[in-house]
Formats: structure tokens, sequence, C-alpha cells
């Protein structure tokens, strides 16, 4: 006999979708599927003037969820309203206007679930001709299924990385030899409190990671005078904030990060009038007098440019997780980074003057990727060159361009990214 509360028809309870019960429910509708019930007995049939009321400019979300917010509806960062002011005074729950469809998805799934058993989640695709997706947004769909899921699984592994090899993909070995920022001290603290939670210190742990985040926030301010060291830290602290509160699966941190998330739009495109251009330019640095400063220098530049990639990166792959679309990618054909792995992880000015001269340099920018990569081979490639790669190219092909033997050094093969979670 069928389960009395299991509620939800065929089709939302297959894709891990909270159902709204009617007959054709709201998701089945929109997607023009046949709407079946375990239970016929607890559908119910919907009336027109329901779907006129659903479908009205004005629809509201239930109290318990966080709606899509379109990008035109954002307030700019020039205005009176800031990002802070979204962060510290938005509800949980949000009535926006103007939209043709209800807001979906919501908070009623089990997110704990969906993050834990995040192969067996499927990203919303197309939600008909009125979808709410922002005007030229990339639309999730099965062609990036695997994509998404194997980069949130790379991504979730860097707190971690962070903790255990003192670097991430975005954060260089030696980028604060000399002067470790306040924010990385608190944020290495709290990567490392993660990594130890468990069942029974579950929820003061959670506790401890939110105040935290809070705090950069907060401390930080709205102010811009601040050295560019401590205006990277303070990003790069924000976005393992994000990484583990978005992607954990708690309910409350992620409520949390998503009122944070204009907070850390706006410290991006602040840091984004800093970056430098890759270039082929390097190879000039032949004075082993100043190896070392132009080494430190790259270093850093290098940092600028990864932390703007992974921050829109984690951006987009929340916003394909809850809604199906994407509107972040248009900042990445401005950007560009150093795919080279002998560049990145040179542990001195010795072995990166080496790279420099025996090694393909490798600067790609997204807006020409095709054409920068075509000369490289698996062995020149570092770990966000190849989550790049995926992105644009598909898993599988990078698991046929690396070869089998290189599968497990970029956690490609299935066992690492089912572990990885």
């Amino acid at each position: 006999m069928p389960s009395p509360y299991r509620r939800s028809c065929r089709g939302c309870v297959k894709a891990k979708r909270r159902c709204d019960l009617n007959s054709p429910c709201y998701r089945c509708r929109v997607r023009f599927l046949q709407c079946t019930y375990e239970n016929p007995l607890n559908t119910r049939p919907i009336a027109v003037a329901e779907v006129a009321e659903s479908e009205g400019p004005t629809s509201t979300v239930p109290p318990r969820s966080v709606t899509r917010i379109n990008a035109a509806e954002m307030p700019d960062a020039d205005t009176a309203v800031g990002p802070l002011d979204i962060y510290n005074n938005a509800p949980v729950g949000l009535t926006l206007t103007g939209s043709t469809l209800p807001f979906f998805p919501d908070y009623d799934l089990d997110w704990q679930d969906i993050m834990t058993n995040i192969d067996s989640f499927t990203v919303p695709d197309q939600v008909g001709a009125d979808n709410t997706a922002p005007t030229r947004s990339v639309l999730a769909g099965e062609i990036y299924q695997e994509r998404i899921i194997s980069a949130v699984k790379q991504f979730k592994s860097w707190p971690g990385m962070y903790v255990s090899h003192g670097h991430t993909p975005f954060i260089h070995a030696r980028l604060y030899t000399h002067y470790l920022p306040s924010a990385m001290q608190e944020v290495l603290g709290m990567c490392a409190l993660y990594t130890q939670r468990n069942s029974h210190n579950n929820h003061l742990v959670n506790r401890c990671i939110g105040q935290a985040a809070r705090r950069l926030i907060t401390e930080r301010g709205e102010s811009d005078n601040i050295s560019l060291t401590e205006q990277l830290a303070s990003v790069q602290a924000l976005c393992l904030y994000q990484i583990v509160q978005l992607f954990d699966g708690d309910i409350a941190l992620r409520s949390q990060a998503e009122r944070a998330g204009p907070v850390l739009d706006r410290w991006l495109r602040q840091l984004k009038c800093h970056a430098k251009p890759v270039s082929d330019a390097l190879r000039n640095v032949t004075d082993t007098g100043s190896a070392h400063d132009a080494w430190r220098a790259w270093v850093f530049d290098e940092c600028v440019r990864r932390t703007l990639i992974v921050g829109f990166s984690i951006e987009g792959l929340y916003s394909f997780l809850k809604n199906g679309w994407d509107a972040s990618h248009h900042d990445f054909a401005e950007l560009g980074f150093y795919a080279q792995r002998a560049l990145w992880t040179a542990p001195s000015e010795y072995f990166w003057l080496a790279a420099l001269q025996d090694h393909l340099l490798l600067p790609v920018w997204f807006r020409t990727w095709e054409s920068d990569i075509a000369q490289a081979k698996p062995a020149d490639m570092e770990e966000l060159g190849m989550i790049m790669m995926g992105f644009i190219k598909g898993v599988d092909y990078c698991r046929h361009w690396l070869g089998k033997e290189a599968l497990h050094k970029f956690g490609l093969t299935l066992h690492e990214l089912s572990s990885s979670t």
C-alpha cells in the first residue's frame, strides 16, 4: 500500500522537488509532463481561479521560501541601498513582484539530503517559455548536469584542503608568507573546526561558522578604504564560508549564505577593478636580482584572477542548483588566468623561473578558451584549469582528454567523485 504521507507526484519525487499537490502540479504543468500520484486521494484539482492567481504579476512565495532574485531587481552597488543592507535587513522569506509564474524551487526541499546524495539530484531545467531567468542567462538542463555536480563536489573539498595543505586552487601556498590577514586566520580556524564536525558538535560548529561569516562582513562593512591585500583576503575568506554554507546541507547556514550573496558579489566587483590581465610578458623576467619580487607579484595577481573566477563560479553553481539558470557567466568573458601547473605550484622563485623557461605559460581567457588551450597537454594542467575545462567542454571530454592514468589526479574517477561529499 502506498504510504499515506508521500503525497508528492511521481515526477517531483523522482526529481526531489517540492510538489504543490495540485493536479497537475505546477512543476509538471510548466514542463508539460504527465502528473501522476501514488495516492490520488491526496491530490486536489487546480481551479481556474487558482491558476490565474498563482500566475499573476504579484505572486508571492511561502513564508519559508527564498526567492530567486532577478538581476534587474537587485540594487546597484552605487545606489543608496547596499549589499550590507540586504544582508542585515532581509528576512529569510522575501516577496518579489513581476514574475509570471510562481517562484520555485524552495526551502521545503530536504537540502541536507540533496547535498549528501547530490548524484541523484536533478539540476532544474527550463520551466517553459515563461521562465523567470534573467535575460541571456544560461539554462542548466541535462547537458550541464554532470558538470555542475562534479564542480560542486570539488569545491566542497577546498575548506579541508586549505586546512591540510595550506592552499587551494585560488589561494597560493606562498600568498601570505609574510603577513596573514586576520580574515584568513579566522577562516582557517573555522575550516579546521568544520573538518572535525560530527553528530555531537554539529550545532555548535555551525553556529561558530555562521557567526564568523557575519563578523567578517560586519567588520569590513561598506568601506573601500582597505589595502588590496586585506581586500583579497576578505573575498577569499567569504568564498570559503560560502562554499561551506551553501553546499553543506544545513538549512540555517544556507539561509545566511543567501543573504551574504549580494555582499560577495559587490566585493568581487570591487576586486575585479584590480585584476591584471594574463599575457606572455612573463617570459621577459630574466634578471635573477628581481626574480623574487616578480614572482611574489605574480602570485598575488594570479590569486586575484583565480579568486574572481572562483567567486563567480560559486554564484553560478548555486544558481544552477537552486534555480536552473545562471547569469554570472557574463563576467567570465573578461576573466583569464594561467592554467600552467608548473607556474602555479612553483614553491620558490627558482622553480617559477624554470617554469617560465621550460613550459608553455598557458595564459587563457574564457572568451578564447579553445585557441588558448589548444597546445596544452594533461601534464600542463592544474585543478582549476581542469574544473573550468569541465564547465566548458564537459566532464567526459576531460576524462577522454586526460586519459585513464590522470583521472585520479583530478578527482574524476567515479569513486572519488562519490566519496568527496
